[in-house]
């Protein structure tokens, strides 16, 4: 995700998705007040772009509003948008609740319902998750078939065109909503054949922005891994890869020990009903 969003001389996405992952680590799930009081501790730097809807959500909750409604209240300050903020932001939790997908539906909707209330954007988010999640272990094809059949009676009829793999001589969708950066995101997977390559078609493309960027490259992490000598992740910061390298880590760690525990308390015997 990095290497991507870095190409558009921003961090902001990243930064996002790595105060949520490690917000689930530390916590043990996802706590939406907790998640907008790390977000808007950010450096300008690292901060969502001021005229973004995650941007104009942050600002509200500095001015008072309750977490609680915030993402309808933001609405109707940016109306009538499916905002492409929660995809990327939200890719930490493919690990976090790997194999646990009634869990990292929720997680991702919830992760998306901090800022975005819009129906495309949520269901974005979730499948942004799904595919990621897929793609550790199966290829492009297999795992949008797998993400289209999860939400087909869940996604809009637009989005649910998003889960198509491309065929010879399509394009991805233009702009730089959510359903459009997906578009984008998964024309390039298919196009290529590790991080570099993904990276390079999301550049050529006609427009490339910031959202595709991160969520390419998030996605292609997943589908492809990362060459520990890529001329893209050298160019990072080193205290910015070594956390991001940290987080995965935990991630990993968490994800296992939350797998074992769900696993324990399924397998442990049914205990003899008390007596009154």
């Amino acid at each position: 995700m990095a290497c991507g969003e870095s190409i558009a001389g921003t961090l902001g996405f990243t930064s996002l998705a790595l105060e949520l992952g490690e917000s689930v680590v530390g916590r043990g799930g996802l706590e939406p007040e907790l998640l907008l009081e790390r977000w808007t501790r950010l450096e300008p730097a690292t901060s969502p772009h001021p005229g973004s809807i995650s941007a104009q959500a942050l600002r509200l909750y500095l001015e008072g509003f309750p977490a609680e409604g915030l993402a309808e209240a933001t609405a109707r300050v940016v109306p009538e948008r499916s905002g492409d903020g929660p995809l990327a932001r939200a890719l930490p939790l493919a690990i976090a609740a790997r194999q646990d997908g009634a869990l990292l539906k929720r997680w991702a909707n919830q992760s998306a319902s901090v800022t975005h209330s819009n129906l495309t954007s949520r269901m974005a988010t979730v499948g942004s998750c799904l595919l990621a999640r897929d793609l550790l272990t199966r290829g492009l094809e297999e795992s949008l078939a797998r993400v289209a059949q999860a939400l087909r009676e869940e996604v809009p009829l637009r989005l649910s065109r998003a889960f198509r793999h491309p065929t010879s001589g399509e394009w991805p969708e233009s702009g730089d909503d959510a359903v459009a950066v997906l578009s984008q995101a998964v024309h390039a997977l298919a196009a290529a054949t590790d991080l570099d390559g993904v990276l390079q078609e999301l550049e050529n493309q006609e427009q490339p922005n910031q959202g595709a960027l991160a969520l390419g490259g998030g996605l292609a992490g997943a589908a492809f891994g990362i060459d520990p000598s890529s001329r893209r992740l050298g160019r990072l910061d080193h205290a910015l890869r070594r956390r991001l390298e940290e987080l995965a880590d935990q991630l990993v760690d968490f994800e296992s020990r939350d797998h074992a525990a769900h696993l324990a308390a399924d397998s442990a015997p049914p205990q003899p009903a008390r007596p009154d």
